[in-house]
């Protein structure tokens, strides 16, 4: 129930963090209204230039960025169930002045996000830290799978109601809704869930020792002394860094980009293109729980750990690199759609692979890395769309062709660089100073 409750806040961090990108297509371009039972043509509220466009759209991920370790550190001291409300409430918060901020200044508003990147930033190294608490080994794919599946949850949910409220009620409404949803979702979370078993209420004593002793050997005080250097030293957690940095940088441009190569590329109208950039998400939802299911069942009976977490990343690595490609030499929008589904639904098998690889090789320090990791992938979010900026200036078949080639090209590295160095054993500088008692890892934010 846990687990599934956790998806919907993550569903929320997902929404505040991608609805700007269908808002800005309504922002920045003619568009049709619902006023009066009838349809009629609005001008562009903003005049901002692609450049621009992707210097707003980015923005968000430079707060993000700055916020990614300390954010992980944070997690393992305070108790990840603390800072996940913390992190969602504080970004629905911020996410409530993005209309003013907008129209005020284009500056205030690229600071804003910025700000909500920061506040943002912990909720994912946080759900590890909450997982590294409550996930029994041979769970963890199933289990850290739904902060993903909850992820892409909040992009269906934003790409299909954000175009529908725009047409309704208004740009601004798409912030308003959704920063109200995150602060509500925080203040529940935050009355209901403990940092680990032992402090919930609701949960049976029977529960919290089959956890206590499922985890017995991978729980450390969280006084232990961070070891920095065999972290960085380490080839299978550079892996997870690479493998990180790659997906980012794919995810991000679909994120950032694709209302807009549907809207521009496939000239699609706003309803089309909520639709459009809503499906592929859809599908990438089933595939991660499917996928994860899959793997955690492998594990049990049939493969290691690591040959499991290379396999399930390979294939997710490798099917949008080739489909992407392949939906830019088509001008069919349902063909279009459909490679691109057929890809980003794939993609989704890397929840079971790198995702949560963290909690395999250093389940102590899995905050901290996935702090790491995150942080490298959110240098992808910063580089793709504000190169795809400038890359796509005129919107034409060979810009948006150079901007999937780059996006193939790293998705493959990444493949290959998983595949070498990628490990599921936990590492020997994981494995000092163990405690079997959940109890001692509440909060200690003192």
């Amino acid at each position: 129930m846990v687990g599934v409750f956790l998806m919907f806040g993550y569903a929320n961090v997902y929404a505040l963090r991608v609805n700007l990108s269908v808002a800005i297509v309504v922002m920045v371009e003619n568009h049709t209204v619902s006023k009066d039972n009838r349809e009629i043509q609005e001008t562009a509220e903003f005049s901002w230039s692609t450049q621009l466009q992707g210097i707003v759209l980015s923005s968000f991920y430079v707060g993000y960025m700055l916020m990614n370790i300390p954010g992980g550190y944070l997690a393992r001291k305070c108790g990840g169930a603390t800072m996940i409300g913390l992190s969602v409430g504080g970004t629905g918060a911020f996410t409530l002045f993005t209309p003013l901020a907008a129209r005020i200044h284009v500056g205030l508003l690229i600071a804003l996000r910025v700000a909500v990147g920061l506040a943002e930033s912990s909720s994912y190294p946080a759900g590890h830290a909450f997982w590294s608490l409550w996930a029994p080994p041979l769970e963890r794919s199933k289990l850290g799978a739904l902060n993903f599946a909850g992820g892409n949850v909040g992009i269906i949910v934003s790409m299909f109601c954000s175009g529908y409220l725009a047409i309704y009620y208004g740009w601004p409404s798409i912030f308003y809704v959704f920063g109200a949803c995150a602060v509500i979702w925080s203040l529940v979370w935050l009355a209901l869930v403990r940092n680990s078993p032992s402090e919930q209420s609701w949960i049976t004593r029977e529960e919290v020792e089959y956890i206590e002793m499922s985890l017995a050997a991978d729980i450390q005080e969280k006084h232990t002394s961070i070891p920095w250097k065999a972290i960085f030293s380490s080839l299978p957690f550079w892996a997870i860094v690479v493998a990180h940095f790659t997906h980012g940088w794919g995810l991000y441009t679909m994120l950032s980009e694709l209302p807009l190569y549907s809207s521009q590329r496939l000239n699609l109208d706003l309803k089309e293109t909520s639709v459009a950039s809503t499906i592929p998400y859809v599908v990438t939802f089933f595939v991660m729980i499917a996928g994860a299911q899959l793997a955690d069942y492998f594990r049990k009976h049939y493969l290691s750990t690591g040959t499991v977490r290379k396999m399930f990343n390979t294939i997710g690595f490798l099917a949008p690199a080739v489909f992407f490609l392949v939906a830019n030499f088509t001008n069919n929008p349902e063909i279009a759609v459909t490679l691109f589904t057929i890809g980003m639904g794939l993609n989704g098998l890397i929840i079971s692979g790198f995702a949560v690889n963290h909690l395999d090789i250093a389940p102590p320090f899995a905050s901290i890395l996935f702090g790491i990791s995150d942080l490298a992938s959110t240098l992808g979010g910063i580089i793709s769309p504000t190169l795809t900026g400038f890359i796509v200036k005129h919107h034409t078949d060979l810009e948006w062709k150079i901007v999937f080639i780059i996006n193939g090209v790293m998705y493959l590295l990444g493949a290959i660089f998983y595949i070498v160095f990628g490990s599921g054993e936990k590492q020997s500088w994981a494995s000092d100073r163990k405690y079997n008692n959940l109890s001692q890892q509440g909060s200690d934010c003192e």
